[in-house]
């Protein structure tokens, strides 16, 4: 089901509405500008019209902030100059004529270096292939550390690391597989907060549900974990 609500400056938007077996309601705008509500099956009608009506002002406030950054980070339709964020920092993406394929990185750019500058299906995967390859080692030097740190005591199997691009989560864990899979875009972010998504992650290894148990041993291990969250939410943005 869809609601339509007015906004004050950006006009009319679409709600996708989800009805599940579920207590709390969860009403999130994404960085794709999509906006779903869920809710328990019993709701009634009016008072959802009533919630969301409330909600517009953040609704707003949440679009507008992805809307002034659309197309800051896309990685996925690049050109030289497009600009983008690497652990914490403003890089400009730049490319460079060269004898052989390799990327390089200053202190404010990430130049690719291409043997045909003009071929911009090898710019793209030469950017692409080294993008997850130093998001794959700054997450592993990252588990590797929390893990000798704080989970090996508990005998808990170092886990596998995987990367792909996810649209509504920094990472995820499948504790049955021990394996954790962890979004390319969080190299973006800056190093604290990549570390606090690496010890969310880990910590399902030893409390699969979002518990008291789960958030008290966050707060225990990094006490400002809610800080790293918010500053990762508002200030990194996935391009999506």
């Amino acid at each position: 089901m869809e609601k339509t609500i007015e906004l004050k400056r950006l006009g009319k938007v679409k709600i996708q509405v989800l009805y599940k077996d579920i207590k709390n309601i969860n009403l999130r705008v994404y960085r794709d500008f999509s906006i779903k509500l869920s809710l328990p099956m019993n709701v009634a009608d009016e008072w959802i019209n009533k919630f969301l009506e409330s909600k517009k002002d953040w609704i707003e406030s949440k679009l507008e902030m992805y809307k002034a950054t659309d197309g800051y980070n896309n990685l996925l339709a690049l050109k030289s100059g497009s600009s983008t964020q690497m652990l914490g920092k403003d890089m400009r993406i730049i490319k460079v004529q060269s004898t052989k394929n390799f990327v390089e990185v200053d202190e404010k750019k990430i130049l690719v270096n291409l043997k045909d500058i003009n071929d911009n299906d090898s710019f793209m995967r030469v950017f692409s292939n080294w993008w997850r390859e130093q998001a794959f080692n700054v997450y592993s030097q990252q588990v590797d550390a929390l893990y000798n740190s704080v989970f090996k005591k508990y005998g808990v199997r170092k886990p596998t690391i995987s990367i792909k691009k996810m649209k509504t989560m920094w990472g995820s864990c499948t504790k049955s597989l021990g394996k954790i899979t962890f979004n390319e875009y969080l190299l973006k972010a800056d190093i604290t907060c990549i570390q606090y998504v690496v010890l969310h992650e880990l910590t399902h290894l030893i409390y699969t549900f979002h518990s008291k148990d789960f958030y008290d041993f966050l707060t225990i291990h990094m006490p400002d974990w809610q800080s790293r969250k918010k500053q990762l939410d508002m200030e990194v943005v996935q391009g999506l």
